[in-house]
Formats: structure tokens, C-alpha cells, sequence
């Protein structure tokens, strides 16, 4: 049976151009000639347009995250974020669905959800192409907590040049000038390093301090924590304090100190990123930059209904707050 990929594919044009032809969207705009060679290709292809019709305003999202169930288990940032945005879409009366990034190219019925939904909203990182495919979908495409730029899309996200920059003052207030790093790389794109890390290595070199031995790059999950912090724990000249990228790395790297018979606060200063819940009942409780997830969602929903309300024809960034939460794993020197 062909699929809408498979007669844009024969059309030379995009999925969401055979879609608006075959819904006969008055306001797109497109050459008769265009027209013809879709119309052309439904029939040489014997496509069968499915039953789907776009909902009243604002009524349908699809949310599309970037991570899988392994990634959401080993952080929970992303469980909280992504269920916090479901719960603020319902309470505004918004129906939602959720896909998992790998799906949609694959799944035809996926596909023609994005096509006909009021707007998509993608959380976390996507490759260019990805990304690509998606506008080329839908005209509303919000990004959530991602940091690859477009300018034809709205962005949700923090300031993480300076969050990292609150973080490395604070150490160096307590008198650290040996400071690490231990971070994760994403898992849909490999190559793209992390702007935790980016900021990091640029901050510290202005400051003449960095030491690249003090850097450990694996994933975002205790187990990497674990693993990169035994890395650290065997340099002669180790470093006085640690931050790690999310507080799942840190309770790996929590311990690896400990099997070292070494004391955080005292030996070693631990700073977490997202405060998550269990954060606070560490032993000792974890210093940490905190991420509201909450406060994302709704600024989201902000987003979302300048898009759907107002036929907004600019796209926005919001860079939204982060907060230091000063716990008990920092000590001064």
C-alpha cells in the first residue's frame, strides 16, 4: 500500500505539500503545475488518503521527545518535564500525544498526526535533518530545553553560559581554582557537545584554570557518574571540587568518593544541575542548580497560545532562570 511519503517522494515535493493539497487548504499557496504532479502521483500510486481532519484550534499538540525509556529511567529531569508539559497542556484543555523521536520517520499514521495537529512541541536535542523534516510537517514547532538554533522556530531553554558561569563563581568564592567536570553526550547526536561543557572549557581557560585531565565526557546516568569520578579519584593532582552536568551523575560520582574513603564537603566538593527531588536527601544533600520543570511547561503554554491565539508571525527565544540551591556537598579550602 503506498504511503504520503512515497507519492511526495514521486511528486519531488514535501509530505506536508501533498497534505495540504489533498486537504485542500485554501491558504497555501502552490503552482497549478505543483498540484498536478501530486494529484498525478496519488493516482499513478493508488494512495488512499486517510481519514484525518485537523481538530478546532488549539485542541491537538503532539509532543516529541528526544530520549528513550532508558534515558528517562537513568534521569528523571526528563520524566518530570515531559509530564509536567502533558499536565499543563490538559489543564488548558489541549489534547496531547507523546512520540518518541525515532518513531515518527517509520510510522505513517505518526505522521499524518504532525501533518494535521495544531502545533508540535520537541523536547530536548534533534539532528538538523530531523528537525528539518518536522518544519517541513507542521508550521508551530515549539523546542524544549534544546540549544541547536533555527531561526523559524520558538525556543524554551536556559541561559547555560550563564548557569555555568554561576556555578564556577561559586566554587571559586569557596576557594576552588582545580575545578572538574564530569558530563554526558546526547544520545540522538553524538557529536554534539554539551553547552555545559562547551561554556565550561571556555570559562576556565579565560580564567587560566582549566586542566583538561579534569574533564571525563560518558553519559548522563550514576553509572557514568561512577565510572568518570574512579577516573578522577586516580590523578596524583586531583581536583578540589566537581561539577557534574546532572544530579544523576553526581550520585554516581557520590559513590565513587565514598569507596575512596574520601568525605565530600571535606576532601571533595560535589555541585549538581536540575535539582532533582532526591537531590536533597543525598548524604550530605547535594548543592545544586535547580530546573523547574514546572516553570519550563508554562512557559511553554505561553508559547504555544501566542502561536494558536494570536497567529504569532515571529518566532521567540525564552531563556528562562535558574536558581543556585546551596545544600551541604561544598566546602570551602
Amino acid at each position: 500500500m503506498s504511503t504520503i511519503r512515497d507519492v511526495a517522494k514521486h511528486a519531488g515535493v514535501s509530505i506536508a505539500t501533498v497534505s495540504r493539497i489533498l486537504n485542500n487548504d485554501e491558504y497555501f499557496g502552490v503552482t497549478r503545475e505543483t498540484k498536478q504532479k501530486v494529484l498525478e502521483a496519488v493516482k499513478k500510486l493508488n494512495y488512499k488518503k486517510k481519514n484525518t481532519k485537523r481538530k478546532n484550534a488549539q485542541s491537538n499538540v503532539s509532543i516529541i521527545k528526544s530520549f528513550d525509556e532508558k534515558i528517562e529511567s537513568e534521569d528523571p529531569y526528563f520524566v518530570s518535564l515531559r509530564l509536567d508539559l502533558e499536565y499543563a497542556l490538559k489543564k488548558k484543555g489541549i489534547k496531547s500525544k507523546v512520540f518518541e523521536l525515532q518513531m515518527f520517520e517509520k510510522d505513517e499514521e505518526i505522521l499524518m498526526n504532525f501533518i494535521v495537529c495544531n502545533a508540535i512541541i520537541v523536547i530536548g536535542e534533534t539532528k538538523r535533518s530531523q528537525l528539518d523534516f518536522l518544519k517541513s510537517l507542521n508550521d508551530n514547532i515549539i523546542c524544549v530545553d534544546a540549544y541547536n538554533f533555527d531561526n523559524s522556530i520558538d525556543y524554551i531553554k536556559f541561559d547555560m553560559k550563564h548557569s555555568v558561569k554561576i556555578v564556577i563563581d561559586y566554587l571559586l568564592k569557596l576557594g576552588h581554582k582545580k575545578i572538574g567536570l564530569l558530563v554526558g553526550r546526547n544520545q540522538i547526536v553524538r557529536n554534539l557537545v554539551d553547552f555545559r561543557e562547551k561554556y565550561f572549557i571556555e570559562i576556565m581557560k579565560e580564567l587560566e584554570l582549566y586542566d583538561e585531565r579534569f574533564v571525563k565526557v560518558d553519559e548522563f546516568s550514576p553509572e557514568s557518574g561512577y565510572e568518570m569520578m574512579k577516573e578522577i579519584l586516580k590523578l596524583e593532582d586531583r581536583p578540589t571540587a566537581i561539577f557534574c552536568a546532572n544530579d544523576s551523575i553526581a550520585m554516581g560520582a557520590y559513590k565513587a568518593i565514598r569507596e575512596h574513603n574520601l568525605k565530600i564537603f571535606d576532601d571533595i566538593s560535589i555541585i549538581g544541575f536540575n535539582d532533582l527531588k532526591i537531590s536533597q536527601y543525598m548524604i550530605p544533600p547535594l548543592t545544586t542548580l535547580r530546573i523547574d520543570t514546572k516553570i519550563i511547561a508554562q512557559e511553554t503554554i505561553n508559547v504555544l497560545m501566542e502561536l494558536l491565539e494570536h497567529n504569532r508571525s515571529y518566532r521567540k527565544k525564552v531563556y528562562l532562570p535558574v536558581e543556585l540551591i546551596e545544600r551541604e556537598s561544598c566546602g570551602s579550602i
